[in-house]
């Protein structure tokens, strides 16, 4: 090799080294199930022999939104159904449960679920259970009564997420019934679309022929806030989502974005861009009151987001070159660090629930990509989620702090992903049609 080569292929390998380095340093995320946890899912089945076609296919639709719910909760170890005793298909009561076939099994079944479905005058009527199988008795139920047999699925996750929340001890409330809103583009425009968790039962947020981009939820999911061009500007808008009203925020006349509200919901933070051509981060009242711009830095600040305590934000900027950063500062500004410091662009911090990582999109030098990362906020150890399937960005969490939803162009459009952070790394695209981005995940409605 000759003197040139050679030196062209050190400086290559000094260019990779950070990145790779970085990448070996994996973070401990959850444990694993316990092995003593082993669930079975029995399907339900109807409480009388009156099955018309609709009913039928809501017995069907009900098994297996709450298998699906279930298995990617990443709570649970599933027995899969082709093990279950034979006399397990009819279980309509505890009666006809046969605990001694269920005890045979090479593997103990510690939990099983089953229930009835009945439709009677427009009524439906279901009834679901839990059975601890080592003390042979029941454990928990729920009964649930609607005119509306589209109400199906809604049950179905509401079931799910009673069985981890009674089966975690609480550690969890399951994220089955929560909701992701996200941008979808059609035609010329683009709208802040709402759908379940699963991708089902998306409708149009908003209805202002412009485009909306990037929203936000509050941490009650009572407010959205996005950016929005409906002026002909971007400007920040928050939105009620009970009753779809915009609440009052000023409009600037100059460019606005990625507005995010704080945890305790009385403060927003936003990117604004200054006189001298760049954009801050500024922070204020959730009517716009009190503004305050808290980074006053020349470099180009954007895409803030919350630690749960609402104590510090984590931003992008390219204070440090000419590619974006990931840093971290306190809330009103001080003490600002850089947390990733290997070089290429990152951006699009998402802080998980209990303030210990930091999810974000980011290609390192030298690669064609954008791929998800996780960085270890106290030690700053990054640890990488995705590789090899086009860009993947905007990360959000789940409100239980074990799921990500994202966008990918991995099959040549955008599209909605989630993703559960075990060993397994399940993956589920939950959009189809058209071009979708900027997913955020709703948190938990309020009892």
């Amino acid at each position: 090799m000759d003197v040139k080569k050679l030196f062209l292929f050190l400086y290559i390998i000094s260019c990779l080294a950070p990145a790779i380095a970085a990448q070996d340093e994996s973070i401990p995320l959850f444990p694993t199930p316990g092995e003593d946890l082993i669930l079975a899912v029995t399907d339900i089945q109807p409480a009388s022999e009156d099955q018309t076609s609709d009913f039928l296919d809501a017995i069907e639709t009900f098994n297996r939104v709450l298998w699906d719910d279930l298995y990617f909760s990443g709570f649970f170890r599933l027995a899969g159904k082709s093990f279950y005793p034979r006399q397990s298909q009819a279980i309509r009561s505890e009666k006809d449960i046969p605990y001694d076939a269920w005890a045979a099994l090479p593997f103990q079944v510690t939990i099983l679920s089953s229930g009835t479905m009945g439709l009677s005058d427009g009524i439906l009527q279901v009834e679901l259970q839990v059975f601890d199988m080592k003390q042979r008795k029941k454990s928990f139920g729920l009964q649930r009564v609607t005119r509306d047999i589209e109400q199906i699925r809604a049950i179905a996750h509401e079931w799910a997420d009673e069985i981890v929340y009674r089966l975690t001890a609480g550690a969890s409330r399951g994220i089955a019934s929560t909701k992701i809103a996200y941008t979808s583009k059609i035609g010329d425009t683009e709208d802040i679309y709402i759908m379940d968790y699963d991708g089902f039962n998306a409708y149009a947020f908003t209805h202002n022929g412009s485009n909306n981009l990037f929203p936000s939820w509050s941490s009650d999911n009572t407010k959205l806030a996005f950016q929005s061009m409906r002026t002909g500007t971007w400007e920040a808008s928050i939105y009620s989502f009970i009753d779809g009203t915009r609440l009052p925020f000023p409009i600037f006349n100059t460019f606005v974005n990625t507005p995010v509200i704080s945890p305790d919901g009385k403060r927003v933070v936003f990117a604004l861009r200054t006189p001298r051509g760049d954009t801050d981060l500024f922070i204020s009242d959730l009517d716009g009151s009190n503004r305050r711009n808290i980074t006053n830095n020349p470099a180009i600040d954007s895409s803030p987001t919350w630690s749960p305590s609402g104590r510090q934000i984590a931003f992008a900027s390219n204070r440090g070159g000419s590619a974006s950063q990931i840093f971290i500062c306190d809330a009103d500004g001080a003490n600002v660090r850089r947390l990733v410091k290997e070089g290429g662009d990152a951006d699009s911090p998402a802080w998980s629930p209990d303030g210990r990582l930091l999810a974000f999109h980011w290609k390192p030098r030298l690669r064609s990509y954008y791929d998800l990362f996780l960085a270890e906020v106290s030690s700053g150890r990054i640890t990488q989620l995705t590789t090899d399937s086009g860009s993947n960005e905007i990360p959000s969490w789940a409100p239980d702090g074990r799921h990500l939803v994202f966008q990918s162009d991995r099959t040549g459009t955008n599209q909605i992903y989630i993703m559960l952070l075990d060993e397994s790394t399940q993956l589920r695209r939950i959009t189809r049609r058209g071009n979708n981005s900027g997913p955020a995940w709703g948190g938990y409605l309020r009892k």
